[in-house]
């Protein structure tokens, strides 16, 4: 790494850190969680840890991790989300910070997990955020009624799930492994854009999942290319930037396409 690559990166760093300490210390003083956000908080912690944060007050505290990845995605946001939805919610962070913006109709997620969408739920009610919906679905249950779930909607978050549409998972068997399709549900349930991390070739894969991937003869599918060549037929793609290892895309929808 270069001098100018090494400062550029401990910069931005230091920049993340900073940003998270000022959010910290906006919430010293602050009157102690009540009962209510005491029992959610002991049912947000836990795995994945990246999707944890604390309530106080009314107000969400996410992690350092949470809050840098917050950080990355929102700066790819329009300047005024009208709706939103994010596909593979966890606990349901994204939605409800999506949904306290005035310019917002609708921030809605989706997972399989029923636990997630129901401590979701919970967290929705203790904030008030009415604007806020989460649900038990699928991306293709989504796509197939897209109206039905409030869609399409104007910024998609997919984040580190992607390799769960495609291979399945523990909470979820079922699996969809065809870039093509799967990157069509996308495009009818998204108005504008998509914003996208994922892990996209095999040898990046979690355990145990990369194992069973390379021993698929559906392995050499599995690949950065053959993804944005399939991405390439309803939208533009660019890279923002990266999330840990892996690229930040934003997935322009193209406007002259048809969802067919």
């Amino acid at each position: 790494m270069g001098l100018a690559r090494w400062l550029r990166w401990h910069g931005c760093r230091v920049g993340r850190r900073l940003g998270y300490a000022l959010l910290g210390a906006s919430h010293l003083g602050r009157p102690r969680p009540s009962e209510i956000e005491k029992l959610l908080n002991a049912k947000i912690v836990g795995y994945p840890r990246n999707h944890a944060y604390r309530l106080r007050q009314g107000r969400m505290l996410p992690t350092f991790k949470l809050h840098d990845r917050l950080r990355a995605v929102t700066d790819l946001y329009p300047p005024a989300v009208e709706s939103f939805l994010d596909v593979g919610c966890c606990r349901g962070y994204f939605v409800l910070d999506a949904a306290r913006r005035p310019s917002c109709r609708l921030a809605v997620g989706i997972d399989v997990y029923e636990p997630f969408v129901l401590i979701a739920n919970e967290v929705r009610q203790c904030l008030g955020a009415n604007r806020a919906a989460f649900h038990l679905a699928d991306l293709k249950s989504v796509a197939e009624q897209p109206r039905r779930f409030g869609g399409p909607f104007q910024v998609v978050l997919l984040l580190n799930a992607y390799h769960y549409l495609y291979w399945g998972s523990g909470l979820c068997a079922d699996a969809c492994p065809d870039h093509r399709e799967i990157l069509l549900r996308l495009s009818r349930v998204c108005a504008e854009r998509v914003i996208f991390v994922a892990r996209l070739e095999v040898d990046r894969l979690p355990d145990p999942l990369r194992k069973e991937a390379a021993a698929s003869d559906r392995a050499s599918d599995y690949t950065t290319a053959r993804f944005l060549a399939a991405a390439d037929e309803w939208f533009n793609v660019d890279v923002a930037g990266h999330v840990a290892r892996d690229a930040l895309l934003v997935m322009t929808k193209r406007k002259r396409n048809t969802d067919n």
